[in-house]
């Protein structure tokens, strides 16, 4: 079984592997070259769409206008690969100037680019006419303004050739420049390969969100969940928090529900929901198993995540943004962490009962990573793909969801086990509470009888016998029985006391035939028949009559023990439903009251004359 594990756990590293060397990867051609694209040389006329990957001219430091360019490359031109950085990897924030020429265009045609990631603000140009303007290119990093949004740029042109020139500047982030691909095609196929694009992420992320809401739901509304799994509550707000991580990522959607939201509120929606998530995982590993993570560490990373996230929220871009190394690089360490001790335990585990538990949060974990690692290298303009670091994220929501299902139902069928044996407890319990002298007189009427008459002493012996069998059947977990049971349990009890009481004590029974196959709480006759008996009858000197009365009505059981001792004092009504104060005399009445409060939310109804009469009645509901 352990090889099997080491097995999964190193399959589970390939492709987490595997899946890195995925996202690091362009799989698309470069056809720019010089800082020309010749669509001559391209698929471009079949597919009417092209990526403009490639070399193109690139002007450090430098914003030129389309004015400064003749057909001939400047003397300062360098070439750079786009989509990528700034070439210089000690400093790569600033400004700079892209130019890419393409020739043989399509004349007559309504033609588009579709720009998806310049950090972090951008100025472009079409055939020498500003196409696009986000935030504030300059200079001056005072006068600064980021704005970066994906954008669909249309245009026509009468000429073969076009040139794009793309102003640039950056003094927010280590990655500047074109960090994703720029689509250059026909109109109708840009919107409709964009709307297949937005429409596959909102769909992710309607997924995550409605995940998330309805445990949230669940939480707060199924006392249960509320009482007994915090882990419902973490596992909810992390959909909530990867789902708007995701509506600020690529075609970035939140802006099709926020038009108006500015670029600053947009980053700052996301980088509080990526540390709010990771607080989110951490609890949930807490609660998943103890030992994942020790408690100081558990607390130390809230702490110092929590300290992060208002100051996300309180403070600009540029401030925050000189710490987002130290908590990337920290948010890598936990999730990796957390992966590692998840495998370390799921190998060292040696009873294979509960190997499902951690296959569950190991898959979880990995899916998990692998939506950082592409978050990551996204971010850092390494790759342009997110499409699978999505469906990682909503794999890791479903399969956590599926554990939780899991669990629950193993909680709720746990809390029934241990329902139905206190259940139990308490009917024997009950059972304990028939009083020792009971026996001992039952046993000395027998004694009694053999000297006298034997044949009485056998039929008293047997009824003993039929009551002992019957009161002790708890073990075999009948919590419910049918009357005719109860009653036959009842007639060899009654059978015993009238030995004791003789004439002092008759019984008047009064049973609907249509009620003897009706189930009801076992031992919940016996014992007011008892009461009644020994507080009723047995302290009046001439006796009295006990009535037992059973009927169905309508869509109830009714059942009543009535009789004609010396009654109950009015104050002492209450007082015998309260278990606590009555366990010095017994437990029958509370324990029978609590019962049908708890099976048929209904309770004993006790009344009573003082020196007359008492009556008790209960009502069980039936189909």
């Amino acid at each position: 079984m352990k090889k099997k594990k080491v097995l999964l756990l190193l399959v589970s590293l390939v492709i987490l592997f595997a899946l890195t060397l995925f996202f690091l990867q362009n799989d698309q051609p470069s056809f720019a070259s010089q800082g020309t694209l010749d669509l001559s040389k391209t698929p471009f006329h079949d597919d009417k769409m092209i990526a403009l990957d490639g070399k193109w001219e690139f002007y450090e430091g430098e914003l030129y206008e389309p004015n400064a360019f003749t057909d001939r490359i400047k003397e300062n031109a360098k070439l750079i690969q786009v989509p990528g950085n700034w070439a210089n990897n000690e400093e790569r924030k600033g400004v700079g100037t892209y130019r890419l020429v393409i020739k043989n265009v399509p004349a007559g045609k309504i033609l588009g680019i579709k720009k998806q990631n310049i950090r972090s603000a951008s100025n472009i140009f079409i055939n020498g006419e500003l196409v696009s303007e986000e935030g504030t290119v300059t200079k001056s990093e005072a006068d600064y303004k980021e704005g970066n949004y994906p954008k669909l740029i249309f245009f026509q042109t009468d000429t073969n050739q076009i040139e794009i020139i793309i102003q640039v500047s950056d003094f927010s982030f280590n990655s500047a420049g074109i960090s994703n691909s720029i689509y250059f095609g026909e109109q109708e196929v840009l919107v409709t390969e964009s709307f297949k694009k937005v429409l596959y992420e909102l769909a992710i992320i309607t997924i995550l969100l409605t995940i998330g809401l309805l445990y949230i739901l669940l939480y707060l509304f199924v006392e249960k969940y509320r009482r007994k799994e915090f882990f419902i509550l973490a596992f909810a707000l992390s959909c909530i928090f990867f789902a708007f991580i995701n509506l600020c990522l690529s075609e970035r959607t939140i802006l099709y529900l926020l038009p108006n939201l500015s670029f600053e509120a947009m980053f700052k929606i996301k980088d509080t929901s990526i540390f709010l998530a990771t607080i989110s995982l951490i609890l949930i590993v807490s609660q998943i198993d103890k030992r994942l993570l020790a408690p100081w560490l558990r607390n130390s990373l809230i702490f110092i995540y929590s300290l992060y996230v208002p100051v996300i929220l309180l403070t600009s871009l540029n401030f925050y943004h000189m710490f987002a190394p130290v908590f990337v690089f920290l948010n890598c360490f936990t999730y990796l962490y957390i992966m590692i001790k998840v495998a370390y335990f799921y190998i060292k585990k040696k009873n294979a009962a509960n190997d499902y538990h951690h296959t569950i949060i190991m898959f979880s974990i990995l899916n998990i990573n692998i939506y950082n690692i592409n978050l990551l290298l996204y971010s850092f303009g390494v790759t342009a793909k997110l499409e699978l670091g999505f469906l990682n994220i909503l794999i890791y929501a479903i399969t956590l969801a599926i554990y939780l299902t899991i669990r629950v139902n193993q909680s709720y069928k746990t809390n029934d086990f241990l329902t139905h044996e206190l259940d139990v407890t308490e009917q024997a319990y009950l059972v304990a509470q028939i009083k020792p002298h009971f026996f001992f007189n039952t046993l000395t009427s027998v004694m009694s009888l053999c000297y006298t008459d034997g044949k009485k002493a056998a039929q008293l012996l047997g009824h003993f016998s039929n009551f002992l069998r019957q009161s002790f059947e708890f073990n075999s977990r009948d919590i419910f029985v049918t009357v005719d049971k109860e009653l036959n349990l009842l007639t060899s009890y009654i059978a015993i006391e009238k030995e004791r009481f003789g004439e002092k004590l008759c019984i008047d029974y009064d049973i609907d035939p249509h009620a003897l196959a009706e189930s009801i709480p076992s031992l919940s006759i016996q014992p007011l028949v008892e009461n009644a008996i020994n507080h009723g009858i047995y302290p009046k000197e001439d006796g009295g009559v006990i009535k037992i009365s059973i009927s169905k009505e309508q869509s109830k059981l009714v059942v009543s023990v009535f009789d004609t001792g010396v009654g109950i004092p009015a104050g002492r009504i209450s007082d015998l439903m309260d278990a606590a104060k009555q366990r010095k005399r017994g437990i029958g009445i509370p324990n029978i009251n609590k019962r049908l409060a708890k099976y048929y939310e209904t309770q004993l109804i006790i009344e009573s004359e003082q020196n007359l009469w008492t009556k008790v009645t209960f009502e069980i509901p039936i189909n």
